[in-house]
């Protein structure tokens, strides 16, 4: 399965949001005015635990490739066992955009019951009136969410309520080609993400080497995407950060942020051991030719390279600067405000994220489990195959950075992604580039504030 919060900018909800809004606050107010049990809403105290109703289906949807679709319609297929007198209905919305169709469904009052979204899109989702807390259930249960990796869990939370239960919690590593860095003559990295050395400096001089090889060829040294979750990294490890700690104004004009950012333009446009974006490299591809030394790229990506025929590879953690810090975040199943049968929902949103289906994901290769129980097993931890250095997998957790999170931050990120790809073009440098931006991204940050 493709990442495709890792690969691309964020979805559509951008355009979405702004059209479907206000339909969605109206709708989901009016389902809120009556007994929380009968109209979910934001409600003080859950709907009393009794008897499921008998009859009633839930639907959940999801975005995404035929072997996690597998996995989904699975359980949904397990859900009447589980549940006697429920049943539930996967909806892939791969294709079909995936925001425009939970808000349609909210605002025309037959919501989607659950749905993925990812940590970014919960501000403005939860400021138009889209999702429901889930504390009151939570509490009501003594629902035990422990197993989930804190940092993921609370990604979830925005202002002190809890929206949703985590289906992912991936992160960008350093994936390199053995062969090449051996022909090299490089120390390879180490696995350790606390470790000293792997600097900044070190990489660089790795991918010079790298780029340095083949007088007959070309060979990149390092390829990584255009994303917020390939770029931001190395606006973190250099010290900066791209919202201060309140949300409120991004400080990506910051020394430390345009020094992250600039090293980064520098490796296109003055070391030359990047391709810029137009050349659009493969980067599975190019590393199975021996045309790329080292990659960004994601824990469920292992499988596929694995497949490259002749290929030896490793991983390693990304590099050091004033810290050592990686991008993730994943995506977790929220519900939605007007879902009018609550306790029904509940009871498939937690057996949707549970670990036994987290293990059923966890066998196909799709994601970067959130549970530290998963994440431990074999299905993610196989130690008899590459990489080498799946410890890098299993301790990223501990190094992620969650995405920014302000309600107009969808918006304001949209400009961002402009300008990181005037940086990445050569078109601008990296103080030029957050002159233009920061601005525009602070006007839209303050008309969105409550």
């Amino acid at each position: 399965m493709i990442n495709i919060y890792a690969l691309a900018p964020y979805r559509s909800r951008r355009a979405v949001l702004t059209s479907l809004g206000a339909a969605a606050l109206v709708a989901g107010t009016a389902c809120t005015t009556g007994p929380s049990g009968a109209g979910g809403g934001e409600t003080g105290s859950a709907p009393p635990a009794g008897a499921l109703k008998a009859g009633t289906k839930i639907s959940f949807a999801f975005s995404t490739a035929a072997d996690q679709a597998s996995v989904m319609q699975r359980a949904a297929q397990a859900v009447p066992q589980k549940f006697p007198g429920l049943t539930a209905e996967f909806i892939n919305t791969q294709g079909q955009g995936h925001d425009e169709k939970i808000q349609t469904s909210i605002a025309a009052g037959t919501p989607i019951d659950l749905f993925t979204l990812n940590p970014a899109e919960l501000p403005a989702s939860v400021a138009t009136n889209q999702v429901r807390p889930i504390d009151d259930l939570i509490r009501r249960d003594k629902f035990d969410a422990t197993d989930f990796f804190e940092k993921c869990y609370r990604q979830y939370n925005w202002k002190g309520k809890q929206y949703a239960l985590p289906r992912g919690f991936g992160n960008q590593d350093v994936y390199y080609n053995t062969s090449l860095w051996d022909a090299a003559g490089i120390k390879r990295p180490p696995y350790d993400w606390n470790a000293k050395d792997w600097t900044s400096q070190e990489f660089l001089d790795s991918a010079l080497k790298l780029s340095r090889l083949s007088a007959a060829s070309q060979v990149w040294g390092w390829n990584q995407g255009t994303a917020l979750r390939h770029w931001a990294p190395w606006v973190w490890m250099f010290g900066g950060d791209i919202l201060d700690k309140d949300g409120a104004l991004s400080i990506l004009d910051q020394p430390p942020a345009i020094e992250g950012l600039q090293f980064l333009q520098d490796l296109i446009h003055k070391h030359r051991v990047m391709p810029p974006p137009s050349a659009r490299l493969n980067s599975m591809t190019a590393m199975g030719s021996g045309q790329l030394g080292m990659a960004m790229g994601i824990p469920a990506e292992t499988g596929r390279y694995r497949a490259l025929q002749g290929l030896s590879f490793d991983v390693a953690p990304m590099p050091r600067q004033v810290t050592r810090m990686t991008s993730g975040g994943g995506i977790a199943w929220h519900m939605a405000i007007n879902t009018p049968n609550v306790n029904e929902a509940w009871e498939v949103q937690k057996w949707i994220s549970s670990k036994e289906v987290q293990m059923w994901e966890c066998e196909v290769g799709g994601t970067a489990p959130p549970r530290k129980s998963v994440i431990q097993s074999p299905c993610f931890a196989d130690r008899t195959l590459p990489p080498k250095g799946v410890d890098v997998f299993l301790k990223a957790p501990d190094f992620v950075h969650t995405d920014p999170q302000a309600v107009g931050w969808i918006e304001a990120e949209t400009i961002v992604q402009e300008g990181i790809m005037s940086l990445l073009e050569g078109a601008k440098t990296a103080r030029q580039m957050v002159q233009d931006v920061v601005p525009q991204v602070n006007r839209i940050l303050k008309a969105n504030a409550k």
